[in-house]
């Protein structure tokens, strides 16, 4: 069976010192496209991207709406092509690109696979732990509402086959947009995967996610979209 045909999907926003690195990661498994989506950033993320081997798509101030803007603009430019998966990861080094390995090995394993979701759960430890916290009251309550057991329901790095995810109208706003894909895929009977990856968290790193205020947000926008 011939190998599946990937596009790498990365939002971006002003991650100018780390984005370089997460392209070059992803070059050895010779995707089929990596697309970084530069949301207005003001410094020089899409120039790194552009270096590191990623086609850039730059949407500029009042076009970019965060992360789910960002994340739909680069699903509609890479919808006309054809492959197989989408894969998401973010910008920030927070996802290893070496660990799309462990993708590529589950997918093995259980060919066919509709929904492969990264999990930190057994690296848990490492996650700041009221961030884990919401993570997982999220992941427990709209798992339970979706009828699917999710381990990191959050998680950004994931692949998604093409067939289903261009079947999901996308509405919801900032990082709510990767609880509304599981949402809405769990109402068709998927093959789901759930696989393992590393929790990264530098020294002095700032997420943009905001803990308790971006949960509620997911799960508002989950359920009302």
């Amino acid at each position: 069976m011939s190998p599946p045909r990937i596009a790498a999907l990365i939002p971006a926003h002003n991650e100018e010192g780390t984005i370089g690195g997460v392209v070059r990661g992803l070059r050895p498994f010779g995707l089929h496209r990596i697309l970084v989506v530069d949301d207005a950033s003001d410094e020089g993320t899409g120039a790194e991207a552009g270096a590191a081997g990623a086609e850039v798509l730059r949407l500029e101030p009042g076009q970019g709406g965060g992360k789910a803007q960002a994340m739909r603009a680069g699903i509609a430019a890479l919808r006309p092509d054809e492959f197989d998966y989408y894969l998401f990861l973010d910008g920030d080094g927070q996802h290893d690109p070496r660990d799309l390995q462990n993708f590529l090995d589950c997918l093995e394993a259980e060919p066919g696979s509709d929904f492969l979701l990264g999990s930190r759960y057994l690296e848990r430890h490492r996650i700041p732990a009221a961030r884990w916290r919401t993570n997982a009251l999220g992941t427990w309550t709209l798992g339970r509402i979706a009828g699917v057991r999710w381990e990191d329901s959050q998680c950004g790095f994931r692949m998604i086959k093409k067939k289903v995810l261009d079947r999901i109208e996308l509405r919801s706003r900032g990082f709510a947009i990767e609880m509304e894909m599981a949402m809405k895929a769990a109402d068709w009977k998927l093959r789901w995967v759930h696989v393992p990856i590393q929790a990264i968290y530098h020294e002095g790193w700032a997420s943009h996610f905001k803990g308790v205020k971006d949960t509620y947000l997911i799960a508002w926008w989950s359920l009302s979209c």
